[in-house]
Parts: structure tokens; sequence; C-alpha cells
């Protein structure tokens, strides 16, 4: 039976949407960006897709810490423009860590249905559909006793939150999914029957990826940790566009 979710965003025309930037010290490019826009150039509404840290649980708080510059970073700009964070696999529980200063969406609440142009736009970090162990998975490692336990561990000399950040850095966030756009054409014949949308938006995959599918649009977003690249929602009455823009 399909979910019909009310809308409960309005989707602004100017919006950016930037998805998979994992933010670390390792890797400080969003920081400089957001940075050099703080005071001038902010849109009127910011969409935080996900994965925009490489490791944030807001239940940890040594993960928090390495990242203490760009979450203070956030919060101010939370403050001064409508910011709605979508948590990512890398980074979740993050209503205590963000939540006095913008809108923070756990993974149980996506899609986040938005009204946009007339249309009806689903906002998903993207990891769904992966599967009964993805699941399991992600349920326990969004647990805040696991998570609290895990830091307690870490805190004793564990060095749990480094082994993590060790493997994370040797990941190769830039890759291509072979097959992607079959692969997309399955996930959307069940998205379809699960959801009520025109227009489905995830990042998660890094595919750069936009298609029509049994006429619903799909965009898959860029990520940000391999180009730079946001993406610009350019809303008229009855249709939108989604503009990518390379910032570094």
């Amino acid at each position: 039976m399909r979910n019909r979710r009310e809308p409960t965003l309005e989707l602004q025309s100017g919006a950016w949407l930037i998805a998979d930037a994992h933010y670390a010290h390792y890797n400080p490019s969003l920081y400089s960006f957001f940075e050099s826009v703080e005071t001038s150039g902010l849109p009127p509404q910011l969409v935080l897709m996900g994965d925009i840290f490489d490791l944030l649980f807001g239940h940890a708080p040594n993960s928090i810490e390495p990242n203490r510059k760009m979450v203070d970073l956030l919060k101010r700009i939370g403050r001064s423009c409508e910011t709605i964070y979508l948590e990512g696999n890398h980074d979740f529980g993050l209503a205590s860590v963000f939540g006095e200063t913008m809108r923070v969406v756990p993974r149980s609440a996506q899609p986040l249905i938005a009204r946009c142009g007339g249309k009806r736009v689903a906002l998903h970090h993207g990891d769904t559909l992966q599967g009964a162990g993805y699941e399991l998975y992600t349920a326990l490692i969004r647990n805040p006793l696991i998570d609290r336990a895990l830091n307690g561990i870490d805190t004793l000399g564990g060095g749990i939150i480094d082994r993590l950040e060790t493997y994370n850095r040797n990941k190769k966030p830039c890759y291509r999914i072979a097959d992607f756009e079959t692969k997309v054409r399955q996930r959307l014949d069940t998205l379809i029957e699960k959801y009520d949308f025109d227009i489905w938006v995830e990042g998660h995959f890094h595919q750069d990826l936009s298609m029509v599918y049994r006429e619903r649009r799909y965009l898959n977003l860029p990520a940000y940790a391999c180009d730079g690249t946001i993406v610009e929602v350019l809303a008229e009455t009855g249709d939108i566009a989604f503009e990518k823009r390379k910032v570094k």
C-alpha cells in the first residue's frame, strides 16, 4: 500500500542541495566553502542530504570534538538560513547536536516530502532498499546505547573512533557503479509502489545521475567530496530545474 505522506517542507527556489561532502580534518573543503559564504552568500534555504561529515555520531562525543569547527560553523549558518539536515549513514543522532538551529530529519522520517513548483519532491539520503542485513546494521549503529558504549570504550583507550576514521580515510569516494541506471529503475519500481512522489532526490551513491522513468524524475546528487558540486533548485509554477554548480 502506498504511503501518501503529506508535504512538510516548502522547497524554495534558490535552495542549495548538498550531499556526501564527507567533511573531516583531512577533507576540509566544505568548511572553506561555507566559511566563504557565511556572511553574505547564503541561499534562502539549505538542504544537507546526508554524509556531510565522514564520521559524526550524535551520541558519541568523541566523534563530535574532532569536527567541532565544522559543527559550530553549521550552527551559525542554521541561525541565519533555513537549514534542513537529512541524516546519512556517516552522520546520525544529530538532533542533540543541531536540533536547536536547524531541522534534523532522521532516516526513519525519510523520505521527507517537499512541495515545490507544483510537484511532490521526495528527499532521502539514499540508503534505503539495501536489504535485511543493512537494515539490521543501520539499526544497531543508530542505537544511542550502543553509541554511548562505543564512546566509553573509545575513551578508555579502545581507539574505536581512530580506527573508523582510518577506515573511512582509506575509502575511495569517487567511483562508478556498473549498470546503475538499471538498478535505479528497479529501485524506482519499488519506491513508486511505496510512496507518492513526482521527483525522487537522493545522494549516497555518488553517481551524479538524472533520469526519467515511469513519468517520475530521479536525481542522484553529485557527491561534493568528489568535485565540489552543489545543486541549486530553480522552481517555477509547474516545473523545477536542478542546476549543478561547481564551487571548489
